[in-house]
């Protein structure tokens, strides 16, 4: 049976340094390794015509938020063949984490305001809404699970349950219980942890004492990880945050907490992240040597590109994805291309 994953909005982009494309490229790789025939609709081997497949998969992005961002506005948009290609499609519809968004009105909304009109099966395209959601992590049973906030898909590899869940706080995540991010009711050999970037970028430093607070962090994290261990009778590990990038960095705005991108300087950032891994009393993996430049920086260079936080995926430790893409040759995404650099 051929499935295609795509977006509800246009093609993946094949760009190795994209973070929202790296997403959907798990999202496809677990398929694959669930043992489905699937393709991605990629800006650089674009599909125009998904009749020839049985199953079509739905990725709305790694942070969908209700409404669209269409670079340029409505008036500019170049991907509409794309639109019209989803609302003709009459196979099924599998909607990935989230319920389908009623792109139609969406859509229809913001050509009204503009007074254009498209050529689209908008009844068929409403009635999407209704389709199946489905979570690639659960196609499986994996015996393995990795699990964090949004730098979390830098974990991902083939056999690994994968579970990124943006703007996860490590001290909201203690709060909550980790049993949230993963099947309470499922049997681990392996559990692996990744989180202390957001702390550490916005909050710590905002302390009268950030040195002591991230070691008491430290030590609830080691806490909190040694129960979920032994709730599960599974070998757990953590990930070492990130090094801290130089402050000239660009970083959206919805990358930003009470009004900045980041809070405390290099230096108390890049202390207290060494506070808090020397608090770290528990198996850690240390991965992050290579990132960093001369001055001890993470370096643009591994980072998703043009701005932002993550890591390129071409950095990822255990997995690239690059036998998706590598084959293709790359383009410039249109800048309304959803998933574009």
């Amino acid at each position: 049976m051929k499935k295609v994953l795509l977006t509800g909005l246009g093609p993946i982009s094949n760009k190795i340094h994209s973070h929202k494309a790296a997403q959907g490229i798990i999202y496809a790789d677990q398929l694959k390794n669930a043992g489905y025939d699937v393709t991605i609709n990629l800006v650089n081997n674009k599909i125009y015509d998904y009749s020839p497949y049985e199953e079509v998969y739905v990725y709305h992005g790694s942070d969908w938020g209700g409404s669209l961002n269409l670079f340029g506005g409505i008036q500019a948009y170049t991907n509409t063949d794309f639109v019209k290609a989803l609302s003709e499609y009459k196979g099924t519809v599998k909607s990935i984490l989230i319920e389908f968004p009623d792109y139609a009105k969406l859509f229809q909304d913001r050509l009204t305001k503009a007074n254009l009109t498209w050529d689209v099966d908008w009844d068929n395209l409403s009635a999407m809404t209704k389709a199946e959601v489905v979570d690639p992590n659960k196609i499986k049973f994996y015996k393995n699970v990795s699990f964090g906030d949004s730098h979390a898909i830098s974990m991902y590899r083939p056999g690994w349950e994968n579970i990124s869940v943006p703007f996860s706080t490590l001290h909201g995540s203690i709060n909550r219980g980790f049993e949230t991010f993963i099947c309470e009711k499922a049997e681990y050999d392996n559990i692996e942890t990744y989180f202390g970037n957001i702390d550490i970028r916005h909050h710590l430093c905002r302390f009268d004492d950030p040195i002591l607070e991230a070691q008491k962090l430290a030590k609830r994290y080691v806490d909190e990880i040694t129960r979920i261990g032994d709730k599960y009778n599974a070998k757990v590990k953590v990930w070492e945050p990130l090094p801290i990038e130089n402050e000239s960095r660009k970083v959206p705005k919805t990358g930003w907490y009470k009004g900045t991108p980041f809070y405390g300087t290099w230096q108390q950032r890049t202390d207290v992240r060494n506070a808090f891994i020397d608090a770290l009393n528990c198996d850690v993996y240390k991965w992050t040597e290579n990132l960093v430049n001369e001055k001890g920086e993470l370096d643009f260079q591994y980072m998703e590109k043009p701005q932002s936080i993550h890591l390129s995926r071409a950095a990822y430790p255990h997995w690239t994805g690059k036998e998706w893409t590598d084959d293709k040759i790359e383009e410039t995404p249109t800048l309304d291309s959803f998933f574009g650099d």
